[in-house]
């Protein structure tokens, strides 16, 4: 009998830097939201895949995109209060805004599932 397909949560933030954030600032707080995935836990806390990078589309003024697969619901609200998490949320308000989109998302198969 064939299970049904796994599912994640894809969470996506797209961050505006505000006018008054240097370009040092924006700088530093790119490379260090490089390594928040891993510092809120990682692939052992269902963060399953993490980017963060410079948006190639400029056009609406969104600086920075984050993409992250959770696990599941409980991964993605682990993260939420985790307190680097937090931290860096504490540095953003600061210097920008942003705003975060989360849907459930059916998994591709990875290969095994068809054996």
């Amino acid at each position: 009998m064939p299970s049904d397909p796994p599912t994640s949560l894809v969470h996506v933030v797209l961050i505006s830097f505000r006018d008054s954030a240097s370009e040092a600032q924006r700088q530093a707080v790119f490379a260090r939201h490089q390594e928040l995935g891993d510092r809120c836990g990682g692939v052992a806390a269902g963060i399953l895949l993490w980017r963060v990078d410079w948006n190639l589309d400029q056009r609406k003024n969104w600086h920075l995109m984050e993409l992250a697969l959770f696990r599941d619901e409980a991964a993605l609200q682990r993260y939420r209060v985790h307190p680097a998490h937090v931290e860096m949320t504490a540095i953003f308000r600061e210097i920008a805004d942003w705003a975060v989109g989360d849907i459930e998302a059916t998994l591709p198969p990875t290969g095994s599932e068809s054996r």
